[in-house]
């Protein structure tokens, strides 16, 4: 066999001089993974860039149309002295734990224009319900009185609000109380600052969300930037070090953009066309279940390319800016050398963070209350700022102590030495799921965490199963009040509270007033009081959820006396009269209230004991949506930053494994490397950072907020992504390495 046909020959004259370190530079650029990994980091950048801007234009626009909306559908009091074209009333109802607006309206001039939203007035016992609350009410079909059609999108904040314009039946006005307004018609002159609208009591202010946005899109943008800056600053390209004796500032700043334009221009694409399309469609955000129509978008057709384009370049900028300067070697000031034990000993300080923030956590949770939750929030930032430097070294020596037997395979020793001597890659890998997901934890259980009170009414409400209900309405006479007790089922029991005291209705609690079997249905009676009244502690022989309603009643402790007759009857309407006590005796019972007194008494108001409570507690518990909404896409964006940064890492060492590559010679050594370098630390590391972030809203939960939501689903589901975004990235870095490592063969010897 000759030479030149002997396996591992050269069929050709060797290239030597500049040019062969030319190709060979050119070469490894092409075929380097990093710069892929690097590239991808910044198009992942733009992306983020992008969804941050059309959030924050979204918001400002959404917001924008809703006032807009709710300006031209408040009323305009009558000037003094002037004859209003309608009377106007606001009052409210509640269905599941969520309280909207009830709108008496009565033209009281043929030609006055009907509220925005309505294509004429409603006739008398006639209603427009919204379409949001059809869905997801179905009485109110009937309940408000016949459906005469729904409220067009003109009329309401948004599309998903609950709202209601009713007229009452003919024989009831709207006109004559102290909460009614005389209009001379709707449209203020701008947005009110206080919400006047009781469908929008618990809205959020638009700062809120932009500061969601700034924290969990912000921050995520800002550290893939850096990270993308950072990747391989010294070893990925060899230009700036060659240009660095002849350029100034100016030639490094072109280098650097010349890197960054395109993959930031991609990215920004990428996600920008998508977002654009949204402005067309419209969009129902996810878990919140928010709808956000395309025409109150509109304004972004135009905004948000232009605003993507200016996001683009300042990117450009920043990166060009973040960038280390690469010096040739012996520039700059020497450095003191360090001794061999001072870099090998490990800092202090993550350890001080997490002893004194557990130190903090378990004061604030013995001392409870205002003082105990402030002290507990600093303990837990504290404890989270300390934990991924100490996850890391926890993982490293995992890894070390998981690779010291078994020193017969060469990817598990070599992996595992890789992986021990670098615990800050994985530190910076599992702060994703500590620096987004602790907080998110620990947000979402104090939100939803009901007061006392409305715990305590969630708790009366289900034992009561909405049997025992509360009627007001505006002052009435007999006859309204009898038709009212009329029109409720025989099994229905009525009580009344009446002004107690002397004969001028002053000077005593108010007394519950009802026949001896109506007074029974709360409780068992120890004797029937039919001479005066008694204290209700006096009359009852224990306390039962009935009973106890009657304390969330909002007129406070009461006296029983026995009446001679039913509650409403002729014979003791003449007597001062107050809210009704409705017992219903099934399921209905308080449809069937509620359709009574709106079709027979003034401005009528239905209520369960205790329901203000719970509505507000509810309200501020499903804020808790958008927090998780956001920081689901500011987690995933951390994760995957973190995630190339590990991949990045184990790329920089994958020519170590050249010789044992040739022996292996298949791609199954890599993937075992990069198993025992990336995939067995990092679910050592996310494993027990689930477990730290656990136990901390765990302590929240027993000790603070007794009644907040679990965060069981959003760790599992926060470890799961993270995992299967670092499954992937060492399935990538197995699989990168054994395509771009250059082999050492034993040919040619």
């Amino acid at each position: 066999m000759s030479r030149l046909r002997r396996p591992g020959a050269i069929a050709r004259p060797p290239t030597t001089g500049p040019r062969a370190s030319a190709d060979a530079a050119d070469a490894t650029r092409r075929h380097d993974p990093r710069l892929t990994v690097r590239a991808l980091c910044l198009v992942l950048t733009g992306m983020a860039a992008a969804l941050l801007v059309w959030g924050a234009q979204a918001v400002q626009a959404v917001y924008e149309a809703r006032e807009t909306r709710v300006a031209a559908r408040t009323p305009v009091p009558a000037a003094p002295g002037t004859r209003p074209v309608a009377w106007w009333n606001q009052g409210d109802d509640s269905w599941r734990e969520r309280v909207f607006s009830v709108v008496r309206v009565e033209p009281a001039v043929p030609s006055a224009p009907p509220p925005p939203g309505l294509p004429r007035w409603p006739e008398p016992g006639e209603a427009f319900v919204s379409p949001a609350l059809l869905g997801l009410m179905p009485p109110a079909a009937t309940r408000y009185g016949e459906l005469a059609g729904t409220v067009a999108r003109e009329g309401l904040a948004d599309s998903g609000e609950l709202f209601v314009y009713v007229r009452p039946p003919s024989g009831l006005r709207v006109q004559g109380y102290g909460t009614t307004l005389g209009i001379s018609g709707f449209g203020a002159p701008g947005p009110a600052t206080d919400p006047y609208f009781v469908s929008q009591s618990f809205d959020r202010p638009r700062s809120d969300l932009h500061a969601l946005l700034a924290c969990q899109l912000g921050l995520p943008v800002a550290v893939l930037l850096i990270v993308a800056a950072r990747l391989g600053a010294r070893q990925r390209d060899r230009r700036p070090a060659a240009y660095a004796i002849g350029a100034g500032r100016s030639g490094h700043a072109r280098i650097a953009l010349g890197e960054c334009v395109r993959p930031l221009g991609a990215g920004a694409l990428l996600a920008g066309v998508p977002l654009t399309a949204l402005t067309l469609t419209g969009v129902r955000l996810p878990l919140t279940g928010y709808p956000v129509a395309a025409a109150d978008l509109a304004p972004l057709r135009w905004q948000f390319p232009l605003a993507l384009a200016g996001a683009w370049a300042i990117l450009c900028l920043l990166f060009a800016a973040l960038r280390p300067r690469v010096r040739p070697p012996g520039s700059g000031r020497p450095r003191a050398a360090r001794s061999r034990a001072a870099r090998s000993l490990p800092s202090a300080w993550p350890g001080v963070l997490c002893l004194t923030g557990g130190l903090a956590v378990v004061s604030g949770a013995a001392t409870g209350q205002a003082t105990g939750t402030r002290l507990f929030v600093l303990g837990a930032a504290l404890v989270l700022a300390g934990l991924p430097p100490l996850l890391g070294r926890a993982a490293a020596r995992a890894c070390a102590r998981l690779t010291v037997r078994g020193t017969g395979d060469a990817a598990r020793l070599a992996g595992g030495r890789w992986a021990a001597a670098r615990p800050a890659v994985f530190a910076r890998a599992c702060a994703a799921l500590v620096v987004m997901l602790g907080p998110a934890a620990q947000a979402l259980v104090m939100v939803t965490d009901l007061t006392d009170a409305a715990r305590n009414a969630t708790v009366l409400g289900r034992r009561l199963d909405d049997r025992l209900l509360e009627v007001r309405s505006a002052p009435a006479d007999a006859r309204a009040h009898a038709r009212f007790v009329a029109a409720l089922a025989p099994g229905d029991r009525v009580l009344r509270v009446v002004p107690g005291g002397d004969a001028s209705g002053t000077g005593g609690p108010p007394v519950l007033v009802g026949d001896c079997g109506d007074l029974a249905a709360l409780g068992a009676l120890r004797s029937c009081p039919r001479e005066r009244a008694v204290p209700a502690h006096e009359v009852y022989r224990q306390r039962t959820p009935r009973t106890e309603a009657l304390r969330w009643m909002g007129f406070g402790p009461v006296h029983v006396r026995a009446a001679g007759s039913r509650a409403g009857s002729p014979a003791t309407a003449t007597a001062p009269q107050g809210p009704f006590v409705v017992l219903t005796s099934g399921p209905e019972g308080r449809e069937r209230a509620e359709r009574a007194a709106l079709a027979t008494l003034p401005l009528p108001h239905v209520a369960v004991p205790g329901d203000d409570d719970v509505v507000g507690g509810r309200a501020r518990a499903r804020q808790a949506d958008w927090v998780l909404l956001l920081a689901a896409a500011g987690f995933l964006l951390l994760a995957l930053t973190g995630a190339a940064g590990l991949l990045h890492a184990f790329l920089d060492g994958a020519d170590a494994l050249r010789p044992p590559a040739g022996y292996a010679g298949d791609v199954r050594f890599h993937l075992r490397v990069a198993w025992w370098a990336m995939g067995v630390p990092m679910v050592c590391a996310l494993g027990l950072a689930t477990v730290f972030t656990g136990l901390l809203a765990g302590v929240n939960l027993a000790f603070l907020s007794p009644s907040g939501g679990s965060p069981l689903g959003l760790l599992g589901g926060g470890l799961a992504v993270a995992l299967a975004v670092c499954a992937a990235a060492t399935v990538g870095g197995g699989l990168l390495a054994a395509r771009c490592t250059h082999r050492w063969g034993k040919r040619g010897d």
